[in-house]
């Protein structure tokens, strides 16, 4: 093991602002993937706070964090493959680590996603480090698990601090326990701490918005640890709230990822790089927007931190990152994860006026024009369905337009993720309809991650944004949303998932919530791309299965299999419906046909500069695929 270290001037700056101190290697390994040398390196790193600095101030509750010699103390882990060349090194992609994982390689490189990525076959086809760029992992997340796999952190706690904490459960089986923690694959942050009041309780409710009825507190209990509660638990959903102490720093983990940043830029460091590009998605896409809303880009020496960021599947979603008693993975979709501080305004990066007090506020309203990275927000259709997305570029009923250092792109017709062909589940009440999506809108993705790259390194303007709009008349609200005829067997869902205007209590601005579920003050419903003949999405970004159409890419599916809110849409997931055979040979004659008019498509597709040049076997793989489910497989 070998320690690396920066030069006494690091040291003896503390006083004034904070650092990235010292680097810490446990593994390292040089290989070769693509004809291009790599190395990678895991390890440690350690960095130092000063509560007092300006930039520090917003980072909540980090005065009452133990200090040493007037410092805050932070170690983290992270996990580099960087390009062996300096010279070949054109930036590095900082990929804020969902839960812990690791997706970069299996997003843009057609990889199967390993935990230690050390060796060839982990590197797909190499398509970030034949970007000239290297790739890097930080843990950020508190309640991530420490292993050798998993990106995590230990940030400090708040000592002293006392409150109220919040759990609730989508159950829809029959269960006797319920774990505090998010998932079963995240740490319980807060567990139950009892105060002479013993104030806790649990209410039960079918629906998101539904009435909520007081579980007598005879009927469950916490364990003896306090992490978990046992009971008789039937299917619907479940909320507890209770007491609880010690609240942990949540906020520096944006204040270490924008010093790793800010690391990367300077002269002879370990892993040099003059730009830096951000990666995050879902979650840490939710977690970038926040990081961007709180000013983080801006670092303590008034440096700019990111030069870049693809912001995916984000919606208009921030997140629990920076208040006392954050739970970072906690979310909040159609039916789980209620009423935390993840939908909230603004919602847009331009500045309009909230909704109830007229107060003009925007994403980028708190980081100077200097501090703003060039951005791409990428959203699928799920996300307008299930993430609110739709009001990250309307407000009042009217379009917002982007700024000019941000582009977004809608993923027409997209699921959350991709869903593995060989997953799809049959749903038996109508023909050819399958639970999951397909669409394979990471070769989309692919094209957007150069585009973006070349924009930040080389200057080279991307593509203009493409989404729906008002305007274009491709945008519409639910009671708007009709389904053609082709899909006239299919119910829509009641609601997309929707925002909110809560009331957390007088001390919210400081990052502390007083009222805990928040009062609702209002509900926002977000505006729906509309859809064509086909049920394929309009006004965004058209994959070239969309433009020849052999089905309806549904972004929502109905919980079918579910006994109760049979009526709502599932979380994450949406659904594909095969075209009638006879539809489809009405248009395309034969295979050979069909093939010409997709190729067609693929090529407008690479002219718009959406899909590379080299993913054109991928989509006409999957369109055989699709051929040979909706038409030769599909009886008369």
């Amino acid at each position: 093991m070998r320690i690396l270290a920066f030069i006494i001037l690091f040291f003896i700056s503390f006083s004034t602002f904070s650092k990235l101190v010292e680097i810490e290697i446990k593994k390292s390994n040089t290989f070769t993937a693509n004809d291009i040398q790599l190395e990678a390196v895991q390890g440690y790193a350690y960095f130092k706070y000063d509560p007092t600095h300006q930039q520090n101030q917003r980072i909540v509750d980090l005065n009452l964090a133990e200090t040493e010699k007037g410092l805050v103390n932070v170690k983290t882990t992270f996990y580099m493959i960087q390009l062996a060349d300096p010279a070949a090194r054109k930036g590095t992609l900082i990929e804020i680590s969902n839960r812990g994982s690791k997706a970069s390689l299996r997003y843009f490189n057609k990889a199967s996603g390993q935990h230690t990525p050390n060796k060839p076959s982990d590197i797909g086809d190499a398509l970030i480090q034949r970007l000239g760029l290297s790739v890097m992992w930080v843990g950020w997340q508190s309640d991530v698990f420490e292993s050798d796999e998993n990106m995590w952190v230990s940030l400090p706690t708040a000592m002293g601090t006392s409150g109220m904490a919040r759990s609730d459960w989508t159950v829809e089986t029959p269960t006797e326990s319920l774990g505090l923690s998010h998932r079963n694959s995240i740490k319980t942050v807060y567990k139950y701490a009892s105060n002479e009041n013993n104030i806790a309780y649990l209410t039960y409710r079918e629906r998101p918005n539904g009435a909520k009825v007081v579980v007598p507190r005879n009927l469950w209990e916490f364990t003896e640890d306090g992490l978990n509660i046992n009971g008789n638990f039937t299917p619907g959903i479940y909320e507890l709230v209770y007491p609880t102490e010690n609240s942990i720093v949540q906020g520096l983990g944006f204040a270490l990822v924008r010093d790793t940043a800010e690391y990367l830029k300077r002269p002879n460091t370990t892993f040099n790089s003059d730009k830096v590009i951000a990666f995050g998605v879902s979650q840490t896409g939710r977690w970038l927007r926040h990081f961007l809303y709180q000013g983080f880009n801006q670092t303590e020496e008034g440096m700019r931190a990111f030069d870049g960021m693809l912001i995916h599947t984000a919606g208009a979603g921030r997140g629990s990152f920076n208040h006392r008693f954050g739970q970072p993975s906690r979310d909040a979709h159609r039916m789980s994860a209620f009423f935390y501080p993840t939908d909230v305004f603004p919602f847009t990066s331009q500045a309009v006026s909230h909704p109830i007090t007229g107060n003009k506020d925007g994403l980028l309203s708190n980081l100077a024009k200097e501090y703003q990275p060039k951005i791409f927000y990428t959203n699928t259709g799920y996300e307008y369905w299930g993430r609110a997305a739709g009001l990250i570029h309307t407000h009042n009923g009217e379009d917002v337009s982007p700024l000019p250092n941000e582009r977004i792109y809608h993923l027409a017709s997209g699921q959350h993720f991709v869903e593995r062909e060989e997953n799809l589940l049959s749903i038996e009440s109508v023909s050819n309809y399958f639970q999951g999506n397909p669409l394979n809108f990471l070769l989309n993705l692919r094209a957007s991650l150069a585009n973006l790259t070349h924009w930040v390194i080389d200057d080279v303007p991307p593509p203009a944004s493409k989404y729906p709009s008002f305007e274009s008349k491709t945008l519409v609200n639910i009671n708007q949303y009709q389904l053609p005829s082709v899909l006239s067997e299919l119910t829509k869902p009641i609601s997309p998932h929707t925002a909110y205007i809560y009331d957390y209590g007088s001390k919210w601005s400081t990052g502390i919530i007083e009222h805990n579920p928040p009062r609702i003050l209002a509900i926002i419903s977000p505006p729906l791309p509309e859809i064509d003949n086909f049920g394929n999405e309009l006004g965004g970004i058209s994959h070239p299965l969309i433009v020849e159409p052999l089905a309806s890419f549904l972004p929502w599916v109905l919980r079918h299999n579910a006994v109760f809110a049979k009526k709502e849409m599932m979380d994450f997931r949406g659904a594909i419906k095969l075209l009638p055979k006879e539809n489809i040979l009405s248009r395309y004659n034969n295979w050979d046909t069909y093939q010409a008019k997709l190729n067609k498509a693929i090529d407008n597709a690479i002219n718009e500069k959406t899909l590379l040049e080299e993913d054109r076997d991928n989509v006409l793989e999957q369109g055989q695929w699709l051929w040979n489910k909706a038409v030769v497989s599909v009886k008369n």
